[in-house]
């Protein structure tokens, strides 16, 4: 009944404000560090530090490079019977009659916003400042949530209908 795909532009949000300072302390000191090494000479402590310069690189631009890219490879739908996000090796799924509360957050001037399901999750996972900066380390999927996708109301009304509730007031 609704088909619609997270916007690839919107990569920044609200766990940034502490992902990017972190990010910049860690891969500065790790730069700091290796160019500190390759002056002194040492080739074990520059081998040991290039893991952590290549992490401090990823949290600082990578992430979002690979938040953009996964959210090109999304696709989240609503049927008669259930919410579907289609990622790219991966489905999940839920049955709308069986959805706990679910609410329709952060809408947006251009009428895209975010439906979060509610259901059970790990603390690391998508909703908050590590699950969006490293995807997947935590060995947890993301939550089942519509981000950021066009015509959100639209959705979030297909979904209440057809969970036969009237929506709260948004």
């Amino acid at each position: 009944m609704w088909t619609g795909q997270p916007d690839p532009r919107r990569v920044l949000g609200h766990s940034d404000l502490f992902v990017i300072p972190f990010s910049l302390m860690w891969g500065g000191f790790a730069v700091f560090w290796e160019v500190s090494v390759l002056i002194s000479g040492g080739f074990f402590f520059m081998i040991w530090g290039i893991p952590f310069v290549l992490m401090g690189q990823y949290l600082i631009w990578g992430r979002l490079l690979h938040k953009r890219w996964q959210r090109q490879r999304t696709i989240c739908a609503v049927t008669d019977r259930r919410v579907l996000v289609l990622r790219w090796r991966s489905i999940q799924s839920a049955m709308i009659a069986r959805l706990p509360p679910f609410t329709l957050k952060r809408v947006h001037r251009d009428g895209s916003g975010t439906i979060d399901f509610g259901l059970e999750r790990s603390p690391w996972a998508g909703g908050n400042a590590w699950g969006d900066a490293i995807p997947g380390f935590f060995g947890a999927a993301p939550p089942l949530a519509f981000f950021d996708v066009p015509n959100v109301r639209r959705a979030y009304e297909l979904i209440v209908g057809s969970a036969g509730t009237q929506p709260p007031a948004v």
